[in-house]
């Protein structure tokens, strides 16, 4: 069996297997008409066409209540989109890569999707591509220079990408006739989907400035005064390994083309994305490997010249007027056995080479003699003509400006039937937590963290206890005051630690974005019992020492249980776990301290500004803005959600509390919460000490 039939079979299998997950993905899910997904390069890259769409839309107030999503292939190195608290990064072809895809109203891509996805009815494909194609592609090769598949397959499967593109993004005429060959729209009619609308990634190489250079020229280190070469080879299609994928010949010996050129130029190498993002050469003092750099027009605008050859950067390239030389050492083979052009090489606007010696001399001739000639202008109006630096701004008119589709009986049905599992699974969780709660209280059924959950029950009877919030009140000079106080510290108390010796006596978390993101600092910080709740407990991935868990039932519709032996209903703050907790334990009067219930998320949201990452904050607002059904929500109008679902949680404690004996008082100093009498801290520790003495 051959290589490439082995390789075919394999495609063929994964992808029946794939188109299938997704497809039953797509039927239970509706489709969120605010919703879009971001792929650059198969998930490899933050950069392009696809990244200038993003930004553009970022920028426009028309689109701030979208919800973004970006897929990639490294998450953790492009975590930093997630400062955008309505921008998700998910890991390119895991559990949300295919929820997502089945539920954005818009995709934007510039490869084309993987083939196993298949927009439906409602969803709108907008295919940026990744160049100018100067070598042919798709079902215009005519060749079988790919190892991996024949031309008959390789036809057949651009043409059913074709057939799935709502937008296709053209930067000329040219290419729009092209790419209409390549994907032949117009065999199934959807040449209409070719929208002319200039390639938004050049925006920014219009609209540079030379400060923008500079700093440019800073950030990769070139030295002042270097004349600065960019050399970006293509990818061969029959350079490909079964074991490496396709692979990097190298047929320019860099050591002796930079010694031929002398001390005065430095030279950037970028690689094609196909043959990898790192270690492809070795670097030298005057090379410099620039493939794992995300954007490429940063590497544009920091140099002087470009050295390419069949690659689609030399029509982006074009548009800064710079000038450029064509190092085609295997022209023939390419242009007869492997791809083939579009296009007549000699209107390139620059000088074509087959040798190292001829590549010196042209480049040194190129930095003495270029003009921005008749030829090159004319290159120009033919591959270029509607780079005005506001082609971003075109594709959002045209491309994403759609009404809300109209919901079909499928999506009504699937809400329907999923508002219904859900009322289902929470009665199923009364019941059950019900029913072990009467088991547990008569001591039946008990395991180890229930049986030490069950020794703290009344065993403060009497007593008073200290319930501490992290607002901007908190004073670590209040909680040196409470060392001989029962208290239950919440969340990142610790982070006043080292301003005091108070330590809590009890600790509470039940977020379980703490659990995720803040793992090792609870475990590390938290000495004193720590109570949380199931789910939070089950994401730790070290726990604690003496840490007690309980059940908990997610709802909007707060009460508070009293009888945690079965489950609790934690709302809008960790307190209500706190108070909770202190009723099982027997405490007849309770004092909230740093209780201030303003926003969060404000600058003065805690006792210390940097209380909160931004990971965790911009999880948090994220996760506020969906249940809120507000993805444009202010900081402002999230923290008055919070405020307004805390209030309501503070007022049915209040009124369990007296309704079972228990006094509860409010000795903040300040803040918004009323519901509760006021005392005053200093003189209720006056009086503690007076009574001591």
């Amino acid at each position: 069996m051959s290589s490439r039939l082995r390789y075919t079979i394999k495609q063929n299998g994964s992808l029946l297997k794939k188109r299938i997950r997704f497809l039953i993905r797509r039927f239970l899910s509706p489709t969120r008409d605010k919703m879009i997904v971001f792929e650059a390069l198969h998930g490899k890259r933050y950069a392009g066409n696809v990244k200038a769409i993003y930004e553009q839309m970022l920028a426009d107030d028309n689109y701030s209540d979208f919800r973004f999503v970006w897929a990639f292939s490294d998450v953790e190195a492009h975590a930093f989109l997630r400062e955008n608290p309505r921008t998700a990064v998910i890991q390119k072809g895991g559990k949300k890569y295919y929820r997502h895809y089945a539920t954005a109203r818009f995709w934007v891509n510039d490869v084309s999707v993987p083939d196993f996805f298949k927009p439906g009815k409602h969803q709108i494909y907008i295919e940026t591509w990744h160049g100018t194609p100067l070598k042919r592609l798709g079902c215009d090769i005519l060749t079988n220079s790919d190892p991996r598949q024949s031309a008959a397959r390789m036809h057949r499967r651009y043409r059913t990408k074709g057939k799935k593109i709502t937008y296709f993004l053209s930067p000329s005429p040219y290419y729009t006739e092209k790419l209409t060959s390549a994907f032949q729209l117009d065999k199934y009619h959807n040449e209409k989907a070719m929208t002319e609308t200039g390639y938004p990634r050049n925006d920014a190489l219009i609209r540079c400035t030379d400060e923008d250079i500079y700093r440019l020229r800073e950030k990769f280190g070139i030295p002042e005064g270097k004349k600065t070469i960019l050399y970006t080879p293509t990818w061969r299609d029959s350079q490909f390994s079964s074991d490496s994928g396709f692979e990097y010949k190298e047929a320019l010996n860099l050591e002796h083309f930079m010694e031929a050129l002398g001390d005065e130029f430095i030279l950037l190498f970028r690689a094609h994305h196909q043959v990898g993002l790192s270690d492809i050469i070795k670097e030298s003092g005057s090379v410099i490997d620039v493939t794992s750099e995300d954007d490429v027009n940063d590497l544009y605008l920091v140099s002087d010249l470009m050295i390419t050859d069949y690659s689609s950067t030399l029509y982006d390239y074009a548009n800064l007027k710079r000038p450029m030389v064509f190092y085609m050492y295997d022209l023939e083979q390419y242009k007869e056995e492997i791809r083939g052009f579009y296009m007549d090489i000699n209107e390139l606007p620059g000088p074509i080479v087959k040798t190292e010696e001829a590549l010196v001399s042209a480049v040194k001739k190129q930095f003495e003699d270029f003009i921005y000639d008749e030829k090159y202008e004319a290159f120009n109006q033919k591959f270029n003509p509607y780079e005005d630096g506001h082609s971003a701004e075109r594709v959002l008119e045209q491309c994403i400006t759609l009404e809300p589709h109209k919901k079909t009986w499928k999506e009504h049905m699937i809400r329907a039937v999923k508002r219904s599992l859900n009322w289902v699974r929470l009665a199923s969780m009364f019941l059950r937590y019900n029913i072990k709660g009467i088991l547990r209280k008569h001591g039946i059924g008990l395991n180890l963290n229930y049986r030490r959950l069950l020794a703290y029950k009344n065993k403060y009877k009497g007593k008073r206890c200290f319930l501490i919030g992290n607002g901007p009140s908190l004073r670590p000079e209040d909680l040196q005051l409470l060392m001989e106080e029962y208290t239950f510290g919440t969340n990142m108390i610790y982070k006043i630690f080292s301003q005091t010796d108070w330590r809590p006596s009890f600790h509470c978390v039940s977020d379980s974005i703490y659990a995720n993101e803040l793992g090792e600092e609870l475990y590390h910080n938290v000495k004193s019992p720590l109570f949380t709740i199931e789910k939070t407990y089950n994401l730790m991935e070290k726990i604690p020492k003496n840490t007690i868990y309980v059940h908990c039932v997610p709802s909007e519709r707060y009460k508070v249980r009293g009888n945690i032996m079965s489950y609790c209903m934690v709302k809008a703050t960790v307190l209500s776990l706190a108070a909770e907790i202190a009723f099982f334990m027997g405490f007849s009067e309770i004092y909230l301290l740093g209780v201030d219930c303003t926003n969060p998320h404000s600058s003065n949201g805690h006792f210390t500004k940097n209380y909160s990452s931004k990971e965790i904050a911009n999880a948090d607002l994220s996760r506020i803005m969906r249940r809120m059904k507000r993805e444009d929500a202010s900081h402002q109008e999230v923290g008055q959600h919070i405020i307004d679902r805390s209030m309501e949680v503070y007022e049915k404690l209040g009124k369990y509390a007296k309704k079972h004996g228990v006094k509860m008082y409010n000795a903040t100093r300040g803040g918004n919460l009323e519901l509760f009498e006021r005392v005053d801290f200093d003189e209720l520790t006056r009086n503690k000490e007076d009574a001591q003495k």
